[in-house]
């Protein structure tokens, strides 16, 4: 084997040992568990948006009128 490949053997591996602790990871801590609550947490959400696009409705209003 020549130096190249053994570089890409030895990262292949790194990157593989990288993913797997990751997703251990991921395991240990819940990311997994109940994963289609993400989609619902989107509806809690006020209706009436805050910050800076306050700003930019009223800019858009203005625009319209003149």
């Amino acid at each position: 084997m020549n130096g190249a490949t053994i570089a890409l053997t030895i990262m292949s591996f790194l990157i593989l040992l990288s993913f797997l602790g990751f997703f251990i990871w991921g395991l240990k801590s819940g990311q997994f568990k109940n994963i289609e609550e993400a989609k619902y947490n989107m509806f809690k959400t006020p209706d009436k948006p805050t910050g800076d696009d306050d700003k930019v409705d009223s800019v858009e209003s203005k625009g319209k009128g003149g």
